[in-house]
């Protein structure tokens, strides 16, 4: 198996499923950028983006970025390539969030469907509604967070998120009873 090139219409099928990703009132607050000799996608913080009235810390950001390189990868493997992630990949550069490097072909696939739910995604503003998750909901997305190398626990009222990148973990309120 041959890796794809990384030419223009692959970069912008790639950088298109990252911008379809959700973001806090569809703010996008990241900006990529490519190093070409690696064929590696980096994502930075884009603080001009963020909402410092609706979300204060840098939270919704990471939260945003996490989306956006999930996608990414997505796109990807669909494409053919081994999506290589790395998280806070340079501790001198704190706004590089994310770099995924795109390796040689790749045998995983995505589940089916993956790709093309990602232009599908649409915004909501209305609030959660406090109704529990469902066990068999809670199941499967555990086993979703697993396939990428992470944790989901539902803790009462909280939903962690450990990932397999470092020591990083995501702690979210939402009501998962």
């Amino acid at each position: 198996m041959t890796s794809p090139t990384l030419d223009a219409p692959a970069l912008e099928r790639l950088i298109s499923a990252a911008v379809a990703a959700p973001s806090l009132h569809d703010t996008h607050p990241w900006r990529f950028g490519l190093e070409p000799e690696t064929c590696t996608l980096e994502f930075r913080a884009a603080a001009a983006r963020a909402l410092p009235r609706a979300a204060p810390t840098a939270h919704a950001v990471h939260l945003a970025v996490g989306c956006a390189v999930f996608n990414l990868r997505v796109a990807a493997v669909h494409l053919g390539w081994e999506p290589v992630t790395l998280l806070l990949p340079r501790p001198d550069r704190p706004d590089l969030l994310a770099a995924v490097r795109l390796a040689d072909a790749t045998r995983r696939t995505v589940a089916p469907g993956s790709y093309d739910a990602l232009w599908h995604r649409h915004s909501s503003r209305f609030p959660f509604s406090g109704v529990a998750l469902p066990m068999s909901l809670r199941g499967e997305l555990a086993d979703a967070a697993r396939t990428e190398g992470a944790d989901l626990l539902f803790t009462g009222h909280r939903v962690a998120l450990f990932t397999g990148c470092g020591s990083g973990s995501l702690s979210v309120d939402r009501h998962a009873e």
